[in-house]
């Protein structure tokens, strides 16, 4: 009996102590960023993987930015930092309360910083995009066409490179709305089909390689769907 009673209070006080754990910045958190002339509702959901290393993702209401992969995140003690690929890409340092439930601080990049304050509402969710592929050589290069929305003509450029692993990088950019570059979230690559995503404007290219040479596809963004035509350029050659 007496042994009985002592596995039951080591039970209890495992129970206990598990409940009192901290749940420090792991969960979905949101609230909102404070532009010069507006406010933004802001989305934030922190966890580890199983390999205990921080993941992240945010969504800003109002804009196109979502699910958008953190970048950098670092949780040291109460400190909490990462940076984000919106088309102004954006460096995020904050802080936890004392009871854990809010997290707020500052959005900076080149035009200056703005306050952001966040409550925990749960358990997170965070939006992992799927790896990039092995990018295939005759994928390799710069290519470039033209999309038509709205009455306007707009060039695209993409530059699809091999990382030191093989892997599929890209640079997006928007020629004629002074070289803008689109941060890329993921290259998907099947065969022939080509997938580039940009979660910072909810857009999405998907194409095919034809025995021309040219990717043939559409650009997509919310509920709009655009042909889009791809050509090597003698850049990319």
């Amino acid at each position: 009996m007496t042994i009985r009673l002592v596995f039951l209070g080591m039970a209890l006080a495992c129970m206990v102590g598990a409940a009192e754990e901290p749940q420090g910045a792991t969960g979905h958190w949101e609230g909102k960023l404070q532009m010069p002339n507006r406010e933004l509702g802001m989305a934030v959901d922190l966890a580890r993987d199983a390999k205990g290393v921080w993941i992240g993702s945010m969504s800003l209401a109002g804009t196109s930015a979502k699910d958008v992969p953190l970048r950098s995140l670092k949780v040291v003690a109460t400190t909490v930092q990462f940076t984000a690929d919106l088309p102004d890409s954006a460096a995020f340092e904050g802080s936890l309360s004392e009871d854990q439930n809010g997290l707020s601080g500052k959005a900076s990049n080149a035009l200056g910083a703005v306050p952001f304050q966040l409550t925990r509402q749960g358990a997170a969710n965070v939006s992992v995009p799927p790896p990039n592929s092995v990018l295939s050589k005759e994928l390799v290069g710069v290519w470039e066409g033209t999309l038509i929305a709205g009455g306007k003509t707009l060039r695209i450029r993409l530059k699809l490179a091999p990382a030191t692993d093989g892997l599929a990088t890209a640079v997006l950019t928007s020629v004629d709305q002074g070289n803008t570059e689109i941060p890329v979230t993921s290259v998907t690559i099947q065969g022939q089909q080509l997938q580039v995503e940009s979660r910072a404007v909810s857009g999405k290219y998907r194409g095919t390689l034809g025995a021309g040479g040219e990717i043939t596809g559409e650009w997509s963004q919310g509920s709009e769907r655009l042909p889009l035509m791809l050509k090597r350029t003698h850049e990319g050659q």
